[in-house]
């Protein structure tokens, strides 16, 4: 799975030999040898666990009993670390277009078999799909049998509508959940601040009647 973010570092759960492989390095900290590739914004490391982190002291073959270990959703998936943001979490939208073209270029490379790209940010276009540069972008790698999974958005943008590039109705648009503080997904909600399209294109939601 290709994870374009701010890069990953070798934390608990995402050390085992092989769980991560660098690709192209966009960001401005690619000058760097120190900061080449590893994640100094937090987000790509805190993605790469949630999709395929597995803590050290849990077995490769089942999974733990113990409810302080972390297991991701995909814990036998390997990661492909892209990394464009910055020790602020900012990108340019060129920036993550090219990390998408490399991930279509390189998606059978030396065995790498990229079947899933994550894009866990977007933008605030708001121009038709159609038209938009970086829908087309993640349009491109789904034509090509990469299943692209996208950021619903936060809503930080004063809009209901899904944040670019998730209203490409080619991609898969995945929303927030709060845990509400437990280990049960039974009292999971998904919260205030996700978003949840306009009716036409959106990901499952839920709103409850009263403030949380």
């Amino acid at each position: 799975m290709a994870v374009i973010d701010s890069g990953v570092v070798p934390v608990n759960g995402l050390t085992t030999t092989g769980k991560v492989l660098n690709g192209i390095d966009l960001s401005f900290g690619s000058q760097s040898d120190e900061l080449r590739h590893l994640d100094t914004y937090g987000h790509g490391t805190h993605m790469a666990g949630i999709i395929a982190g597995r803590d050290d002291d849990v077995s490769s073959t089942v999974r733990s009993g113990n409810s302080r270990d972390f297991i991701g959703m995909a814990p036998g998936a390997r990661i492909v670390n892209l990394k464009v943001a910055d020790a602020e979490g900012a990108t340019d939208v060129s920036q993550v277009i090219a990390a998408i073209d490399w991930v279509v270029a390189h998606r059978r490379n030396d065995g790498v078999n990229i079947r899933v790209l994550n894009l866990s940010f977007g933008t605030d276009g708001v121009q038709d799909y159609r038209l938009d540069p970086l829908a087309y972008a993640v349009e491109v790698a789904w034509r090509k049998g990469i299943v692209v999974v996208v950021a619903a958005g936060n809503r930080g943008f004063g809009t209901v509508k899904l944040n670019n590039p998730a209203y490409n109705p080619h991609v898969l648009a995945v929303g927030a959940s709060a845990s509400n503080g437990t280990y049960s997904t039974a009292d999971d909600t998904i919260p205030r601040f996700s978003s949840c399209g306009n009716g036409q294109r959106n990901p499952a939601c839920w709103r409850p009647a009263s403030p949380l």
